[in-house]
């Protein structure tokens, strides 16, 4: 009976530390996500999904605000000019600072930020209309070796990881082509299932269910181990295609760095708790992703990892 009173009690303990400091009365008001991608897109549908549980959680409302342009510049201009109070997260990426200053004149640094937690791995694949007939990297090739004018579909423009990648794997394969750029992943898709491009690259979220129902090919991926999308099976590595380029982005959430301690702890641990949420695994599962648990210290590894990766892709694609 000692022993089960003693695991009781250490059960409750636990309790009251992680909500410790919202029982003093924090957050007491609305928490502001700023999502500097558009609507649909793989990040959105995501954080969107997130904030549904701030209600039931933390018992205060978490909203989604989509301040798109810039490639994730303004989103992350906007979030720097909020107040420093905890009220504001920003849906982050590792080519904020790993890209977008080699083409972009910036006024933030890595300094003003804390990552607090992962979002997703970012796994870009490129996509033709199934319509097409391009089934692999070769025929793309064969396409434009025939006299074909590419265009490709993008998420944003210079600075932008989608941009940045897609358009060194023309350079790479050296196939002339146009980009054509959108404000979001969805948008892109939409434009080549439409007809209006010839290739666009997507993460799963986006491109999961065209690819499923015959609609787009998958090419290939630029994670270098390849990728397996469930429903689809696995796709290869541009990589093992002897293709040699490669590319591992993430999103995240961030705080501004002068954010007290506590309230980073608690916006982590209420996200963290998101994760463990089984219906929240089964939506991650839908889409052909998994939750990406990192904390700050591997994603702010990373994103400097990413930078020093970048240094070639920039100069190729500034050729």
């Amino acid at each position: 009976m000692k022993k089960l009173v003693s695991i009781v009690l250490a059960v409750l303990l636990v309790g009251c530390m992680s909500f410790g400091a919202l029982a003093e009365g924090w957050p007491e008001k609305e928490i502001t996500i700023i999502q500097p991608w558009s609507l649909g897109g793989g990040p959105d549908v995501i954080t969107r999904q997130i904030a549904s549980y701030s209600d039931k959680i933390l018992g205060v409302p978490m909203i989604v605000e989509n301040h798109t342009g810039g490639s994730g510049t303004i989103g992350m201009n906007d979030f720097l000019e909020a107040a420093d109070d905890g009220y504001t997260l920003f849906c982050c990426n590792g080519p904020l600072f790993s890209l977008t200053p080699s083409f972009i004149d910036v006024d933030y640094t890595i300094d003003d930020i804390n990552p607090l937690v992962g979002i997703r791995i970012t796994e870009f694949v490129i996509l033709t209309n199934a319509s097409s007939g391009i089934t692999d990297i070769q025929g793309l090739v064969d396409y434009a070796n025939a006299g074909n004018f590419v265009t490709y579909a993008t998420t944003g423009g210079p600075g932008n990881d989608s941009w940045t990648m897609i358009t060194a794997l023309f350079k790479t394969l050296g196939i002339a082509a146009e980009a054509v750029p959108y404000d979001g992943g969805q948008e892109a898709i939409n434009a080549l299932v439409g007809g209006h491009v010839d290739v666009a690259i997507g993460s799963p979220p986006v491109y999961r269910d065209y690819v499923i129902n015959g609609e787009l090919n998958c090419l290939g991926t630029f994670i270098p181990e390849g990728l397996d999308v469930e429903g689809i099976g696995h796709i290869d590595s541009f990589k093992d295609q002897g293709v040699d380029i490669e590319f591992t982005g993430m999103d995240y959430f961030a705080v501004r760095s002068t954010v007290d301690a506590e309230k980073q702890e608690i916006l982590k641990d209420f996200v963290l708790q998101v994760y463990q949420d089984a219906d929240f695994q089964q939506f991650m599962a839908d889409m052909g992703m998994a939750p990406w648990e990192a904390d700050g210290e591997e994603i702010l590894a990373m994103v400097e990892a990413q930078t020093e990766a970048m240094v070639g892709y920039i100069e190729l694609v500034q050729e």
